[in-house]
């Protein structure tokens, strides 16, 4: 396990990591999207699959994102970018990946159950409704209204720390060989101490994210989720560094 430390840049490394992302992904936008879309095929295939497939997506979601990391690595020092990368979490540190998979998993589900608890409202089926709004009768229309704000809003609170431990903690297994507690945990103590530059950067790509949604046969999230997993990378690099580095860091190990 290396010795790392966190470092704190300044808000505006927000706006760095995303177009530090942009660029890494123009240096080969075909062989990106091309990884992407091998990616959603596999998806969507293993989804098919019921009740077990969706399960397996949550499971397998570590891997893509070490994948990625991998590619982006790469690719900042001239490699070409191909769909081997995508092995590179079952290469190294397979099992920890599984093991922050089962845990993502298992606290998605936990947190929908307490959602429809609290709530009444299912986040999986308004997910679903909000992606077809056109096909809602006026009253499954006012329904979701009704249950939407209160479920979403729980559903944000409780995703957010989730989202924080797992969202580094794929780099810090495959790069840095941590074990999957250690690695949760240090994501989500980076994410708390970097939260000004983190909270800039899912503004930014928020947004972008609306507008990949706007173009049709989901083209633009064949560019968004590379672009936001080699923004991941940048931000990666510019968080975490050798335990050499002096001042403005925590060590951790």
């Amino acid at each position: 396990m290396t010795p790392l430390t966190i470092s704190r840049p300044p808000s505006s490394a927000g706006v760095v990591w995303v177009k530090t992302g942009w660029r890494l992904f123009m240096l080969a936008p075909v062989p990106w999207t091309g990884m992407t879309a091998l990616v959603f095929l596999v998806l969507m295939a293993v989804s098919l699959v019921p009740v077990l497939g969706v399960l397996a997506v949550h499971v397998l979601s570590p891997f893509i994102v070490a994948g990625y990391l991998a590619a982006s690595r790469g690719g900042s020092t001239g490699e070409p970018i191909s769909f081997i990368y995508l092995g590179a979490g079952w290469r190294e540190g397979r099992n920890n990946l599984l093991v922050i998979g089962a845990l993502y998993m298992s606290a998605t589900l936990l947190i929908f159950y307490l959602v429809k608890y609290f709530t009444g409202g299912d986040m999986e089926v308004l997910l679903q409704q909000t992606q077809n709004p056109a096909t809602l009768t006026p009253e499954q229309a006012e329904q979701m209204l009704a249950t939407a704000l209160p479920a979403m809003g729980l559903g944000s609170l409780l995703f957010a720390p989730l989202l924080m431990a797992t969202w580094f903690a794929p780099g810090l297994v495959l790069f840095e060989g941590f074990p999957a507690g250690n690695a949760l945990w240090w994501s989500l103590w980076a994410c708390w101490v970097n939260w000004r530059p983190i909270l800039l950067y899912s503004l930014i790509l928020g947004v972008a994210g609306m507008l990949a949604l706007m173009l049709p046969f989901g083209l633009g999230l064949l560019i968004f989720l590379p672009w936001t997993l080699t923004s991941t990378y940048a931000a990666y690099q510019d968080i975490f560094s050798p335990a050499s580095k002096p001042d403005g860091v925590s060590e951790l190990a």
